[in-house]
C-alpha cells in the first residue's frame, strides 16, 4: 500500500484530514479513489492502516482502522555531523541518510564553508526526511537538529561511545580496522568541500574520536557522508537479514 506522512498524532478509529502536498499526491498524482487503502505515518513507531472516505478539491479524508508496529525503523544509533554544504547537496545527503537508516543529523559550521553554504532554519531538511521515510518504509524520520557552531559540535561529542572523523589528512587508519559494537552510540563527522582547518583537526583530537581515511580518492562531501554512513550502518548490523 502507498504510504503518506501526516504531521499530527494518529489514533485508531478516527477520521483524519490530509491536505497540502500529500493530498495532491493522493488525488492528482496517484489518482486514488474513495475506498482505496493507504498507510499513514506520523513520526512515531507505528504504521496506521487507513481507507479513503472522501476526496475533495482541497483535502482527503481517511478513516484510520488499525495500528501496526513498524518493522523498518533504525536499530543502529547513528548520528551524522555534516559541515554545511550547498543547499542541493545538503538535501541529497538528508534524503539518502534517511533511506540508509541514520537516526540523527546535525549540520555544523566550520572554517572553510562559504557564504553560499550558510543556512538558517532546518525546516526544509526535516520536510525532506519526512518525505523520504515513505520510500524506505520507516515511520520515524531522521531527527534534524539546528545548526551548531564548530565549538558546540565538539562539546557534544562526549555523549558517544565512538566518533568516526573522516579526515582527508589521515594517512594511517581506515574504517576497516575499527570494530563497532551494534549497541554502541556512534557519530560520524563529515567536512565541507574545503575540508577542515589545522585548528579544527587539533580540536577533534579527543579520546573517543577516531580519525580515518576514506581511501586514496578525494570524495565530494555528499559522497563521503552517504558512503561512510552505509559502511558504518552495515558494521552495526543494520543490514543483517
Amino acid at each position: 500500500m502507498k504510504r503518506f506522512y501526516v504531521d499530527e498524532q494518529l489514533q485508531v478509529n478516527s477520521i483524519v484530514k490530509i491536505e497540502g502536498i500529500e493530498h495532491n499526491h493522493i488525488k492528482n498524482v496517484m489518482r486514488m479513489k474513495v475506498g482505496d487503502e493507504i498507510v499513514l505515518v506520523c513520526g512515531d513507531d507505528y504504521d496506521y492502516l487507513a481507507k479513503i472516505t472522501e476526496l475533495s478539491k482541497g483535502e482527503t479524508k481517511v478513516f484510520v482502522s488499525e495500528r501496526q508496529q513498524n518493522l523498518y525503523n533504525p536499530i543502529a544509533d547513528l548520528t551524522v555531523y555534516q559541515a554545511l554544504v550547498k543547499s542541493d547537496n545538503m538535501s541529497l545527503i538528508v534524503q539518502k541518510l534517511t533511506e540508509l537508516g541514520v537516526k540523527t543529523f546535525v549540520p555544523f559550521e566550520s572554517d572553510y564553508i562559504t557564504s553560499k553554504d550558510k543556512m538558517g532554519k532546518v525546516g526544509k531538511l526535516q520536510d525532506i526526511s519526512n518525505q523520504s521515510i515513505k520510500q524506505c518504509k520507516r515511520s520515524i524520520p531522521m531527527d534534524i537538529k539546528n545548526t551548531m557552531t564548530f565549538g558546540d559540535m565538539v562539546k557534544s561529542l562526549s555523549q558517544y561511545d565512538i566518533v568516526i572523523f573522516a579526515n582527508e589528512c589521515e594517512k594511517v587508519e581506515s574504517l576497516g580496522g575499527i570494530t563497532i559494537d551494534r549497541t554502541a552510540k556512534v557519530a560520524i563527522i563529515i567536512g565541507s568541500e574545503g575540508g577542515f582547518s589545522e585548528n579544527e583537526i587539533r580540536l577533534l583530537n579527543l579520546p573517543n574520536v577516531r580519525s580515518i581515511s576514506l581511501g586514496k580518492r578525494i570524495l565530494r562531501a555528499e559522497t563521503a557522508a552517504i558512503a561512510l554512513s552505509a559502511v558504518v550502518i552495515s558494521k552495526m548490523g543494520e543490514w543483517d537479514v
